[in-house]
């Protein structure tokens, strides 16, 4: 592949305290919700809507009146990313009339960089067995108990099947699906080979797979895609059902009639800048910027408050440790940092060293990608950045470092789909150089010159912490934070290089409607909303606060499993 496929991996990518909503259901033939009832659970749901949930505002007062067209289908699913691609092919194959709507012009397509999946062809070709109540304890751990174990065990047991499907599709194609299976050895937090990523160039492979998609989807007789149309709210039968919902496109509004079920997959809310600055007061002060998807405003999940239904209480999402920003931009602004003004470097994720601005070592380098955010999250608003630095022989490091998922930045047999063997000379060393011109990064003949450049608060501290880098690397044993030996690096070989402010940014948000294991929300009255089911991102229960990324693509991979499994379930009605 060449430097410029790799580096338009950016292209892709960019291709909220406790809330619960009280809204009640909204009669048959419109959204507007009613006032408070005085039922005891209607009241303890309004209880929980403070004013940090401004940002939710009141159902749209649509009505039929207003409709320029209504549509029949049976099953209709809203979002065409994976999950919400995922569920129309399923529900289109199980011979449900399946119509998938999308607010934007085009898919945001499947996520091609990887999806978690246990138990598929791939794995069990590479001789690889994961035991099912191993990796769900795991996975359940990082959520610290506030995760419904359930959904992750069914991720877990149903992920082969439907990935299985997505890899036959593809094939029919030419297109390929690519097991990452070489695991490294000896690491403190388990890494998993559950890892398929779709190979082809950036960005045309996922519009590619859209086109496969929609053409699948068509292919079944009554079902169609539609674009330019974005669901407002959802109807009900003035009970305790989902009938359909309404939605806008470029000629006005429409009805669109579900008889079986609506599919809710919007994605997330990463792009509300009120709603996830709300929820993500701490994290965000520690972000550089943002690459989420543009249309993910939080529509699914409003949609779905409106009716009453409850959101996870602690904010989750994907978020990378890959921005940089110059001396003179400020972490704790991300909306206001754009694509063209940050360096986006995937070189952050290895576990080189990283220091405060006082040049102190903080945390274990080896850690998962978010915790260095959340770590740095505790020092005050405006220094809530580190530096990472490394030396001339990096390129050997890296190697030997051998990390996984998106981080993987060399080739090795079995790695990740889009590593490739000159990667590091073509791509990240040129790379490198540039940021070390465009004022992300300093580089120097010396440690001295280095802390000279950084200006870090305490010369003397920051050579101390090179030196105790030195000897711990000499002595292979981290006795301060326990990094594994074969991820420390020494600082001896000009030249040296250190980030100028390292930050994070947010790709997708994870927190969303508290489901049952059908998916289906709870709604205000403690009982699953009929004719309804939440994938994606706009689901919650399956995390709890850090995103498990050495389980690589499991967030894409629950959204494709349960996908299938919501599509098959409505199409079953």
């Amino acid at each position: 592949m060449t430097r410029e496929a790799h580096l338009s991996r950016r292209s892709f990518l960019t291709g909220l305290t406790t809330v619960g909503a009280a809204a009640v259901l909204g009669a048959s033939t419109g959204c507007a919700p009613k006032s408070y009832g005085s039922k005891p659970q209607e009241a303890e749901a309004a209880q929980t809507a403070t004013d940090t949930a401004d940002w939710l505002g009141e159902a749209p007062a649509i009505t039929d009146a207003d409709c320029a067209q209504t549509l029949d289908y049976e099953v209709v699913v809203v979002g065409a990313g994976t999950s919400g691609y995922f569920a129309a092919a399923s529900a289109a194959e199980s011979g449900a009339k399946t119509l998938l709507i999308e607010k934007g012009g085009s898919g945001s397509s499947v996520r091609s960089s990887s999806l978690g999946a246990v138990d598929t062809t791939a794995q069990r070709e590479q001789g690889i067995s994961i035991d099912v109540q191993e990796i769900v304890n795991d996975m359940s751990g990082y959520a610290q108990g506030r995760a419904d174990t359930r959904l992750i065990k069914m991720w877990a047991e149903k992920s082969g099947e439907a990935i299985d499907w997505y890899t036959n599709l593809l094939r029919a194609h030419d297109m390929e699906v690519q097991l990452e299976w070489n695991m490294p050895d000896g690491t403190r937090y388990k890494e998993w080979p559950v890892g398929h990523g779709t190979n082809g160039e950036y960005p045309s492979r996922e519009n590619d797979v859209a086109a496969i998609m929609n053409e699948y989807i068509e292919s079944f007789e009554g079902c169609a895609t539609m674009f330019n149309t974005a669901m407002q709210c959802l109807i009900t039968d003035g009970e305790n059902k989902v009938v359909g919902l309404y939605a806008k496109s470029n000629k006005g509004y429409i009805r669109i009639n579900a008889s079986k079920a609506v599919i809710v997959g919007t994605g997330g809310y990463a792009y509300n800048k009120d709603m996830y600055k709300a929820l993500h007061t701490e994290e965000y002060q520690s972000h550089g910027t943002f690459d989420a998807f543009p249309n993910c405003t939080g529509d699914g999940i409003k949609a779905l408050l409106w009716l009453g239904c409850r959101m996870d209480s602690v904010p989750s999402g994907v978020v990378f440790n890959r921005c940089l920003l110059t001396a003179d931009q400020h972490e704790g602004d991300p909306y206001n940092v754009h694509s063209d003004s940050y360096g986006y470097f995937f070189f952050s994720s290895q576990p080189f060293l990283r220091v405060d601005s006082a040049g102190h070592r903080f945390h274990n380098e080896s850690e998962p990608y978010e915790y260095v955010m959340k770590t740095s999250a505790n020092r005050p608003v405006g220094d809530r950045y580190w530096h990472q630095v490394w030396d001339g022989n990096w390129k050997d490091d890296v190697y030997r470092f051998h990390t996984v998922g998106c981080s993987t930045i060399c080739y090795r047999e079995g790695a990740d789909h889009d590593a490739y063997p000159t990667m590091m000379d073509d791509w990240i060393e040129p790379e490198m150089e540039s940021f070390v011109d465009a004022g992300y990064i300093v580089k120097a003949e010396t440690l001295e010159e280095l802390a000279d450049k950084l200006q870090v608060s305490d010369k003397d501290a920051f050579l101390a912490t090179c030196a105790r880098q030195n000897e711990n690397y000499d002595n292979q044993h981290d006795p301060d934070f326990g990094k594994e030996a074969f991820r420390l690096s020494e600082l001896r070989t000009p030249p040296f290089y250190a980030t100028v402010k390292s930050c994070g940014f947010s790709l997708c948000t994870t927190d969303g409607i508290k489901v049952n294991t059908n998916l289906q929300p709870y709604g205000k009255n403690g009982q699953p909303i009929e004719g309804v089911y939440v994938v994606g991102n706009d689901q919650g229960g399956f995390y709890g606060g850090v995103y498990p990324n050495l389980a690589v693509g499991i967030n894409a991979g629950r959204s494709a499993t349960f996908g299938r499994y919501a599509g098959k379930m409505a199409a079953a009605l």
